[in-house]
């Protein structure tokens, strides 16, 4: 019973899902088609098919033939048939190819756009407008209205095929790519502020009984009813420690959560509040970038690595990539504090600024695999100025992964511009009293400069010891 529920649930979440990712604008559009058609069609019957003069002579004169009115609007909708699946066909191999560029995760970046949509609404709502004209044209019924309309609505769509293949073209440039990621994580860490200040950071004092649940459901987490689980802790005197946020990858067994009480909670409570809790957590078979902020992240990591590595070789996207995730993580972190709500008996972890540390991590370790010198300077640039500029107690992440990329060093040529980002790394440690990790920095930039002109081997420019 409950596996057959979890199915049903598992269609349902699909639905809404690709409603609300795409197919929901294009049928809205398609409905207003419909309901244009449904008023033509009415009209038409009001001002033609009535006794005495018609209303519009000119009109009725160019579109009063029904065998006429048919042929036009038989090669209208042949033509909108053809131009829409062509013009498709295209586009859809365009966003193919900037894909396997860049990254898979240009699909959810074309998807998201609402010009998209309802370009796409609007050619599949008029050729069922058209064909429906078509339909009604018979000998009792002269759809001169209708046919008119079609006529400029083509003429109109023919117009905006330049226009969305101009779109997408645009769309797909790296620049637009990363902006538009950019922004939808902005979006989507304001939805992920809203949830973190309606929990706590901490269990309350004198709950030394816990234990962790774990979860039998495969999937990612997407989202959670607070308020549900706020009133299920609160009617076993528990806190819940939320271990999966939302963005997690969860398997079979995987921790859920932990619950934190004065006492043990018997089986039956647990299991109570165990099916509560299911219920409020959101699983569903990926990821959105619509209220998880950490996707967006990811896919700038993954754009950023498979761009520059060995296999594509070109780091202006990875460059750009460093450029956002420099102003991400300073925006988050001169934020104002997400508050706590001190009666809240939820705790769940705010990791936004580190998951977007550890994606600069990343990125140097991927200017090592594929040597790109200049990615490596952007990326020791970024910590630069990052460490200069950011809160207190960010530092300790940042210090941290300039001590862990150090060791990629050894893969680099000594560039000019690599150079001078690790003195402006250097110092802006030195500037924050970060002194044996400035030290560290100097040592292996030493070390570095040593091999200037001298021939070493590909895998390490720094000779290795005596």
């Amino acid at each position: 019973m409950r596996s057959a529920r979890r199915a049903f649930e598992s269609v349902l979440t699909l639905v809404r899902r690709s409603m609300r990712e795409f197919i929901g604008l294009p049928l809205l559009v398609v409905a207003g088609y419909l309901g244009l058609f449904a008023l033509s069609y009415l009209l038409d019957d009001v001002l033609w098919d009535r006794p005495g003069p018609p209303a519009f002579p000119w009109l009725a004169h160019r579109l009063g033939n029904t065998a006429a009115i048919a042929s036009l609007l038989g090669t209208l909708a042949s033509g909108m048939i053809t131009v829409t699946s062509i013009t498709f066909s295209l586009l859809l191999i365009a966003v193919q190819q900037t894909a396997s560029t860049l990254s898979t995760h240009v699909y959810d970046q074309f998807i998201q756009r609402r010009s998209n949509k309802f370009s796409f609404g609007f050619f599949v709502g008029l050729s069922v407008f058209v064909l429906l004209t078509l339909g009604s044209a018979t000998p009792t019924h002269k759809p001169i209205l209708g046919a008119l309309l079609s006529l400029l609505m083509t003429g109109a769509a023919l117009c905006m095929v330049v226009i969305l293949i101009y779109s997408t073209i645009d769309q797909m440039r790296p620049p637009s790519v990363i902006t538009a990621i950019h922004d939808h994580t902005l979006k989507a860490r304001a939805v992920d502020r809203s949830l973190i200040a309606r929990t706590r950071r901490m269990p309350h004092d004198g709950l030394s009984w816990s234990q962790i649940i774990r979860t039998d459901a495969y999937g990612v987490v997407c989202g959670m009813d607070l308020p549900a689980i706020e009133r299920s802790a609160a009617a076993h005197d528990v806190d819940i420690e939320i271990l999966a946020r939302t963005g997690t990858n969860l398997a079979f067994r995987d921790p859920l959560y932990r619950i934190h009480a004065a006492r043990p909670v018997p089986a039956d409570a647990r299991g109570a509040l165990d099916e509560a809790i299911a219920a409020a957590i959101k699983i569903e078979p990926r990821r959105t970038i619509d209220s998880d902020a950490g996707f967006g992240i990811e896919q700038l990591s993954s754009i950023a690595w498979t761009t520059a590595s060995t296999s594509k070789q070109n780091p202006q996207p990875a460059i750009l990539v460093c450029h956002c995730l420099r102003d991400l993580i300073a925006r988050w972190s001169r934020a104002d504090p997400i508050p706590e709500r001190a009666a809240s008996r939820i705790i769940y972890a705010d990791g936004a600024v580190d998951d977007a540390i550890l994606a600069i991590a990343a990125i140097g370790v991927v200017a090592s695999e594929s040597m790109q010198n200049t990615l490596a300077a952007e990326v020791w640039r970024t910590l630069a100025t990052l460490i200069d500029d950011v809160p207190v107690e960010r530092l300790p992440a940042l210090t941290d992964t300039v001590r862990r990329l150090l060791s990629s060093l050894g893969d680099h040529v000594l560039t000019r511009d690599l150079e001078e980002s690790l003195d402006r790394c250097r110092l802006a440690l030195d500037g924050r009293g970060e002194a044996p990790v400035a030290d560290e920095i100097r040592l292996a930039a030493g070390k570095l400069a040593s091999s200037i002109g001298v021939l070493n081997a590909r895998g390490t420019r720094v000779p290795a010891p005596a």
